[in-house]
């Protein structure tokens, strides 16, 4: 996303407004890849701020973590983690899902994850891209989230539709609206119906992966946990993500997709989108900045393993 790569984006911001992936989804991916996999080296695409190639060296010997954006890449080189095994590596290069950096080699990678990301790429590229640089048997493994629900609350829930999916200058064909005052039309096309659709539209071709795992969690379909918290709900997915938020967060959180910087450039001049946004939600439910709200993730991941070609 060119958002991502400009400059003045705060990719340490991005990082501590997002949500985190949960550890029993990290076990079911070793899971899956120690079934035929060796942990020598991991690649992770799309890595932004780094957080998911900084657990996998808890897992591997040698990451590395590659992402088109030259801010996202310097902040992980300059924000290293404690390495607790001196013989571990870890390093951060520029580089794309459709072509890694030349210092992925052919046929030398055990794991090739893309978490948040895989929407926005060229499929057919990044696939034939993974399997060149894949063992045999080695496994591809993307996942994302998609939007927040607000558990409980439905009015909630339609105002985040509009912000993010509609256009208030379709809404409101034949009156002066001067601009647009929503987001949805500021997000990189296809790629975000991909991530509305849970990219049931691709997936890992047979010709070159085999034992594909495709499993989502969609919560108006498969269920919300009771409101107390109490149900994990790991037993519908092992990527289940969900928070506990207040409006101060969900600020946070708004500003920092992509759209959001998209929209700022072209009209913040007039407004913040995000603070329109949350004030709508504020006055709208009669929340404050304080107000603890449940919210949860609809979520989908895939693993697939290298076929042997030759």
């Amino acid at each position: 996303m060119s958002s991502y790569s400009e400059a003045n984006f705060n990719s340490r911001h991005y990082d501590e407004s997002r949500p985190n992936y949960p550890e029993p989804f990290y076990k079911a991916l070793i899971e899956y890849q120690c079934k035929t996999g060796q942990s020598g080296l991991a690649v992770d695409i799309g890595c932004g701020s780094g957080f998911v190639a900084f657990k996998l060296m808890d897992l591997f010997d040698n990451v590395v973590g590659t992402d088109p954006s030259k801010t996202m890449i310097a902040q992980c080189r300059a924000s290293p983690r404690p390495n607790k095994n001196p013989s571990k590596t870890i390093e951060f290069i520029q580089g794309t899902a459709e072509r890694h950096p030349g210092i992925i080699k052919p046929s030398s990678v055990d794991l090739v994850t893309g978490a948040e990301c895989c929407h926005w790429v060229d499929h057919e590229q990044f696939f034939r891209e993974s399997a060149r640089v894949l063992k045999p048997d080695a496994t591809l493994a993307y996942w994302f989230y998609k939007d927040p629900v607000f558990i409980g609350h439905p009015e909630a829930n339609k105002i985040y539709e509009n912000y993010t999916y509609n256009s208030s200058l379709e809404q409101s064909r034949g009156s002066d609206e001067a601009f647009e005052r929503y987001m949805g039309p500021y997000y990189q096309q296809p790629g975000h119906d991909y991530l509305r659709s849970l990219l049931k539209e691709k997936s890992p071709p047979e010709s070159l992966f085999y034992d594909i795992v495709r499993h989502e969690y969609v919560s108006e379909r498969d269920g919300a946990p009771a409101k107390n918290g109490e149900d994990p709900f790991t037993s519908k997915t092992p990527l289940f993500i969900s928070k506990t938020i207040d409006m101060n967060w969900f600020l946070n959180y708004v500003k920092s997709w992509s759209a959001y910087h998209t929209w700022m450039k072209k009209h913040g001049d007039k407004y913040d989108i995000a603070e329109t946004f949350v004030e709508e939600l504020k006055q709208k439910m009669g929340w404050c900045d304080d107000t603890k709200v449940d919210v949860i993730w609809d979520t989908v991941y895939t693993f697939a393993r290298k076929k042997n070609t030759s």
